[in-house]
């Protein structure tokens, strides 16, 4: 009978860590993306200045004058 060896020796042992070490990333950037995304530290889109602005006056962080001049201001 013959002896059939499958071990493989030299450069061709070191290609297949390339895509056992793109599968791990892959898994390993996934997970983080939906954990990002689950627990709500998503990178957020920029706010409207406009509504920074309004949602200051209805908290009482500015004042009126303040509020109608940043208003002003930026719709220029």
């Amino acid at each position: 009978m013959m002896n059939w060896d499958y071990t493989m020796n030299g450069w061709m042992a070191g290609w297949m860590w390339i895509p056992m070490i793109l599968v791990v990333a892959l898994l390993v950037l996934g997970t983080v993306a939906v954990a990002r995304n689950m627990s709500g530290n998503a990178p957020r889109q920029a706010e409207d200045p406009l509504d920074i602005a309004a949602r200051r006056f209805a908290s009482s962080e500015i004042t009126k004058d303040e509020y109608e001049t940043v208003r002003a201001t930026l719709k220029r």
